[in-house]
């Protein structure tokens, strides 16, 4: 301690003299006090004030209960207050001594009670065997509560015993949860013994499935009610039941089993590689050696470009789509749409392209049968290598050897580091990716308008042929640019440089979704044709480029399971099961979607929303039988096209009366194309194909396919007209001079300060524009 600490002068008002044995006050032990003229003080902030027994007990100092207090003063309340003094407080191990007695005694009554429980415990184990579960559970959850009871009581004596080394009996949790097995082994016998004839595998499953939920419970002694746990037993195990019954009842187990293909030998050859890897030529080379084939694609689009090629080598091919036909005389070749597969036709070589979409949830199902189903001797398989997985998964489930042939890619792609900000840096065969119909048109004017050059356009909604249009617009250099969305990233080989994203997120039902590394590398292996470019180049446009750059770096997610979805088979055996004699589609859509279980570790239910939505509205047509109905619910109707959806409903009436519609009668009122005039086309082109889709089915009552095809080519050639028109750059409204890139007023500069100088001819009267309403506004 220093001098100054000690000197006279440290005794000021702070420092009060240490407190008398016979106050309520108190200074900590730890606390060491200041000398003042030899005597102890201590600070204000270092004296507490102690006014109850619970203050001292906080302290560790205990009161006797039969001290009588130091002295009692009155609160401002009104009510007495007892004060105690240090000196009648006790340490803690003297309390304790004081009452080893006591305290002896009280370890001794609760080890009595522990023992007691444990024997009532085992009392209610040996009469478990023949009890019923719900008259034992009162008295299992009672004895539980008195365990915890007990537990509580023991958790305060655990420290006096140990002070005073007086006995306390251990605890164990094992008689517990062997009592709480035993428990639930014979609740769940209980239930078994209630079922006839059992399905074992289904109960150990339910019964598993109920046991894991109650051990998730952070109790480890949770007894789910009986009659609660029984109502949900039976709830999930007669579900079970009727899922294994109508899985058995449509054979979905048994689903590779039931093609004719399973009964001729078969070899596959999976191509395997990124886009741009010449994997497509090598299957095509192929084909083309074969006496007969089929190739198989997920646009109509890339079955005409097939189609024509193998025509240009000399090798005859149809080509077929659910709204047209192409023969040719002679062929044995078709190029197709998936959904168009001929499972009952024999050829030498099949080409399925596009494999991947195995793990698409609205038409992979397709794919699926392509590859269970088709009958050729070999087949070629073009996929990306992440569906590598759930091809030999198929392949494996129907005992067809197979090869494998790696692929790389032809021409490099290198990201681009830096955003490109401006459209005037573009250059001639740059694509720029947004992920819209509006976002592709808005892209599409804002590059002729800062270029004064036109730019193709690319979205789905847009027909075949007038995909096929811009495409070559663009690959004739006739349009150097081209907006477009992810349509460019499946089936369109098109000799693009540079790709670039405007954005790096789509929206699906009005949420917002990044892209995966997938589709970016889907998208963007458009850029470097092989044979056009040495290079492609991938960045993005007025957004961040990390994630595009992570995405191309990173390794995109395996195809593991193929999409399953019902043929008229399964719905008729569902209907057969449930007995019902006029069945709703609909409905069994639904059941099949919630009961049937393929092989979770192969196969994926398919999302079945839409074709659900189309069976209800043909269900309100009680004259339609089943197999109608199931052929209208596959129409080609896009629900978010009104339109559309109102001529598939004239379309769906008339099959219902048996009359005719004439493709006039199916079309709208031309009020409906006035107010959008390109998007009115494009749903135009929809009512179109949906007509002709009909014919191929119902010849008879929708007979007009030829004026049908005649209608869709006027209509393909106004949209590419209304495609192909530049935007005319924006000029002076008085002496017609450009205007430059985002000038803000409707004249020129030169004309508005002509303005300002003198009069105009324009102006009439005094105070000329002024009084007709002063400056220009800007444009927009």
């Amino acid at each position: 301690m220093s001098d100054s600490e000690n000197s006279p002068d440290a005794a000021d008002s702070d420092l009060l003299p240490a407190p008398a044995e016979t106050s309520h006050q108190w200074v900590a032990p730890h606390i060491a006090p200041t000398l003042v003229d030899g005597a102890p003080h201590y600070r204000r902030d270092q004296i507490e004030t102690l006014r109850s027994r619970k203050a001292w007990k906080v302290r560790q100092r205990r009161i006797l209960s039969e001290t009588e207090p130091r002295r009692i003063v009155e609160k401002e309340n009104g009510r007495q207050q007892e004060l105690y003094s240090a000196d009648q407080t006790l340490s803690e191990e003297a309390y304790l001594h004081h009452h080893r007695d006591a305290m002896a005694q009280r370890c001794d009554e609760w080890n009595a009670s522990w023992t007691q429980l444990l024997s009532e415990l085992q009392q209610w184990r040996d009469g478990l065997t023949d009890a019923r579960p719900a008259e034992v559970e009162f008295d299992l959850l009672e004895l539980i509560r008195q365990r915890g009871e007990r537990l509580d009581a023991r958790a305060s004596l655990v420290s006096p015993a140990q002070k005073l080394e007086l006995p306390l009996q251990e605890t164990s949790d094992e008689p517990w949860l062997e009592a709480l097995i035993h428990y639930r082994d014979r609740r769940d016998a209980a239930l078994r013994e209630e079922l006839d004839a059992p399905d074992e595998t289904l109960f150990d499953e339910v019964v598993g499935a109920l046991r894991h939920a109650e051990s998730d419970h952070p109790d480890p002694l949770h007894i789910t009610p009986y009659w609660e746990y029984y109502g949900r037993f039976h709830k999930r195990y007669d579900a079970r039941l009727f899922e294994r019954d109508i899985s058995n009842a449509t054979r979905i187990r048994d689903f590779h089993v039931l093609f004719d293909a399973r009964h001729m030998s078969r070899r596959f050859t999976l191509y395997l590689g990124p886009t741009n890897s010449g994997k497509t030529y090598q299957a095509l080379q192929r084909l083309k050696q074969a006496e007969s084939g089929f190739y198989l694609a997920p646009l109509r689009l890339l079955a005409l470009e097939v189609s024509d090629t193998l025509n240009e080598w000399g090798v005859p091919c149809h080509m077929i789509t659910g709204e047209e036909r192409i023969y040719v005389e002679g062929a044995k070749h078709t190029a197709s749409t998936i959904e168009m597969l001929a499972l009952d036709r024999r050829v030498g070589h099949c080409v399925i392209d596009e494999a991947q979409m195995l793990g698409d949830a609205d038409r992979g199902w397709a794919w699926t049968q392509a590859i269970l189903g088709v009958q050729a001797d070999e087949v070629s398989v073009i996929a990306a290598p992440e569906a590598r997985p759930v091809l030999e998964k198929l392949l494996e489930l129907t005992g067809d050897p197979y090869e494998v042939v790696e692929t790389e890619r032809l021409t490099p792609l290198k990201p681009i580091t830096k955003p490109i900000s401006h459209l005037e840096e573009l250059e001639p065969g740059t694509a720029i990716v947004a992920f819209s119909r509006a976002g592709v048109l808005r892209l599409k004017g804002d590059i002729e308008r800062h270029t004064q050059k036109p730019c193709a356009a690319l979205y789905g909604a847009l027909p075949p042929e007038v995909r096929r249009e811009q495409a070559r617009r663009f690959a004739s250099g006739e349009a150097p640019y081209l907006a477009a969305t992810d349509a460019i990233g499946m089936g369109l080989n098109l000799p693009i440089r540079t790709l670039l994203f405007a954005q790096d997120h789509k929206t699906i039902n009005r949420q917002e979704y990044a892209l995966t590394p997938t589709e970016v590398r889907q998208i963007a292996g458009r850029a470097g044709r092989y044979g056009k470019n040495e290079v492609g180049f991938v960045g993005t446009y007025k957004i961040p480029s990390h994630l595009i750059r992570r995405a191309l770096a990173s390794q995109p997610d395996r195809v593991r399971r193929a999409h399953l979805a019902p043929n008229l088979d399964h719905l008729l055996a569902i209907a057969d099961f449930n007995d019902q004699r006029k069945p709703q589609l609909a409905r069994l859509f639904t059941l099949f979607a919630r009961s049937v279980k393929p092989d979770p570790q192969i196969y994926k239910m398919s999302d079945l929303e839409d074709q659900i939505t189309l069976a209800r509205m043909a269900d309100r047509y009680k004259r339609l039988d089943l197999p109608t109905r199931f052929m209208l619910s596959a129409a080609p109707v896009p629900l978010r096209a009104s339109s559309v959806v109102n001529a598939f409903e004239r379309m769906v009436e008339a099959v219902a009366d048996g009359e005719p519609l004439s493709i006039d009668e199916a079309m709208p009122g031309p009020r409906f194309q006035e107010r959008q005039k390109l998007m009115g086309f494009e749903d135009a082109v929809k009512i179109v194909n949906l007509y002709c889709w009909l014919h191929f089915r119902l010849p008879e009552l929708f007979p007009d396919r030829e004026i049908a095809e005649a209608r869709r080519m006027q209509l393909n050639q106004e949209i590419n007209r209304l495609l192909s028109r530049e935007r005319r750059a924006p000029s002076c409204a008085r002496c017609d001079a450009p205007l430059p890139p985002h000038h803000p007023y409707p004249i020129c500069d030169a004309c508005h300060s002509q303005r300002r100088r003198g009069p105009s001819p324009y102006r009439k009267g005094r105070g000329g524009d002024r009084k007709r309403g002063g400056r220009a506004k800007p444009r927009g």
